[in-house]
């Protein structure tokens, strides 16, 4: 349609550029003594169009000709960025599926062909990820300091990509002072708190782990079942690495949160700790506490022993064989129970109890504890022959579970 309209127009103009030329008969005289000029005027129109069109085409013919080398320039980064970009979608594909020096190889092409300089970094960043995966380091630390130096906009992601890379290869101090340099960039960056905290467990320091858990979970950047996890094993090396006294146990313990305190295994270690560091008073309520919240045999072996720790009167004992005969009509057929009801009335000298509770013990899942303390019972009242019978049954029991 566009061009059918220019044709009525070049047309037009030319029926009227005759009819005026038919009705023009006006003349231009021209000059220069000693000669004259006589030229129509219609030709002096036709004349004048063509001098313009040949300037015209003359100044267009030299600036194309000074432009020449910067349209050859153009060209070629054209060419070569479609080269990259061919490049580029090789290397993610190769990296995607697992080619790794494929994916290198392309991406460092990307780097050398790509003008964009966030691009020359995102590129080295792919082949360094690439050269990390089949443990090319020299390769690795080359194209991270390459990204560095291609684009200041792209800091963070070779930050960010630098402690990974370390951490994955338990380069943690390093991985650190990446991270320190990420974190100076964007403070609140999720991804960076989290790979500190991956690192922070990695290096064993549970205060470091619990302060950016916090963090985290103000965030929801965490879920509770996983940082439940991570905070209760941090809680559990801090009990086993960090040296305390009785005094700064009780302080520690005092400021955990009741949910932490009534966790089984957390409550185990620290009944442990607490005996061996002579305070059976707050071991004896952290395991009756847990012990009620939530049943569990690791704590009820623990309670079973805690006459073990010196520090239990008769009248103390007595309280302890009453708290756990209150747990039996809950528990009746728990053989570790009615092992620590066994043990607690042995070490109170409650005999007959004492065996009862042991021979019940047995009765539903035979073991060789079991065994071997209601044989050192029968040994203590005298019966010889019952308790070398029961010795012979731990020594059986325990070969089965080394066969096993």
């Amino acid at each position: 349609m566009k061009l059918l309209l220019w044709l009525i127009a070049i047309f037009t103009a030319a029926v009227a550029v005759t009819m005026l030329a038919g009705v023009n008969d006006g003349y231009a005289l021209f000059v220069v003594p000693p000669y004259r000029l006589d030229i129509s005027l219609n030709a002096l129109i036709i004349l004048i169009i063509a001098a313009f069109i040949v300037v015209y085409g003359l100044f267009r013919l030299t600036f194309n000709a000074l432009e020449l080398p910067k349209h050859v320039k153009a060209y070629h980064r054209k060419r070569n960025q479609e080269t990259a970009r061919t490049a580029l979608f090789d290397a993610l594909e190769a990296f995607f599926e697992g080619r790794y020096n494929r994916a290198e190889r392309d991406a460092n092409k990307v780097a050398e062909l790509e003008d964009d300089p966030r691009g020359k970094a995102l590129a080295s960043l792919l082949a360094a990820r690439s050269a990390h995966i089949v443990r090319d380091f020299d390769k690795r630390d080359g194209y991270l300091s390459q990204a560095g130096l291609a684009d200041q906009h792209a800091k963070l992601a070779r930050y960010i990509t630098q402690a990974e890379l370390l951490a994955d290869q338990r380069e943690s101090t390093a991985a650190l002072d990446a991270l320190e340099e990420a974190k100076s960039i964007a403070p609140k960056l999720t991804n960076a708190l989290r790979l500190e905290l991956k690192i922070r467990q990695q290096r064993g320091e549970p205060d470091a782990v619990l302060r950016i858990l916090e963090q985290l979970q103000k965030s929801d950047a965490i879920d509770s079942a996983t940082a439940q996890t991570i905070r209760l094993a941090s809680y559990l090396h801090i009990l086993k690495h960090e040296p305390m006294n009785v005094r700064s146990l009780r302080e520690w313990w005092g400021r955990l949160d009741k949910t932490d305190r009534l966790q089984p295994r957390l409550a185990a270690a620290a009944a442990r700790k607490l005996l061996q560091l002579g305070d059976a008073e707050l071991a004896t309520d952290i395991l009756i506490n847990a012990l009620e919240h939530d049943w569990d045999t690791e704590l009820i072996e623990i309670f079973g022993n805690l006459h073990h720790s010196g520090t239990h009167s008769n009248d103390n004992l007595l309280k302890l064989i009453q708290q756990a005969e209150s747990w039996l009509p809950q528990h009746p057929k728990d053989a570790a129970l009615l092992l620590t009801l066994g043990r607690l009335c042995h070490a109170q000298q409650l005999w007959g109890k004492a065996q009862s509770y042991l021979e019940a013990s047995l009765a539903v899942s035979p073991s060789v504890v079991a065994h071997i303390e209601l044989a050192q019972l029968l040994e203590h009242i005298g019966k010889h022959e019952q308790a070398a019978q029961h010795f012979k049954k731990s020594l059986s029991h325990a070969m089965v579970d080394i066969v096993e």
